[in-house]
């Protein structure tokens, strides 16, 4: 019985420990690269996590926004977002209106290989690279 519970706490305690990603992961500049599924982006597209202070950044294609975000048991969860105020014509402006809108559906993230999915549950809405 000793030997079934020491198995039973092991398997929990690594279990617990699983696949969760963590928000030091997150720390860091990535180029955004696919925006649900379009990958004809410009490359000057950032987002950039601050894990120690919990906040975000990043530029989308005209302005630069900036917000804050917790992770918790895996769910990533951004806080009110803001941004400058430029005013952008075209692509440019289309794009951003996409980045934002995405960033506002996403509850979770994962990694593969060196690229950050951000993800509405399991349908990858962003990808970037660092």
């Amino acid at each position: 019985m000793k030997i079934l519970s020491t198995l039973l706490f092991a398997m929990l305690v690594i279990t617990s420990c699983g696949n969760k990603p963590n928000a030091e992961k997150l720390s860091g500049e990535f180029h955004i690269i696919s925006l649900d599924q379009n990958s004809e982006l410009p490359e000057n597209l950032t987002i950039t996590f601050d894990a120690e202070a919990k906040k975000i950044s990043g530029f989308s294609g005209c302005n630069n926004f900036f917000g804050s975000f917790t992770v918790t048991d895996g769910v990533l969860q951004f806080g009110q977002m803001g941004s400058t105020r430029k005013m952008c014509a075209g692509d440019a402006n289309k794009i951003e209106t996409e980045i934002l809108q995405m960033l506002s559906k996403v509850n979770t993230f994962s990694f593969e290989n060196d690229t950050l999915n951000l993800k509405a549950d399991d349908a990858i809405l962003l990808k970037a690279k660092k």
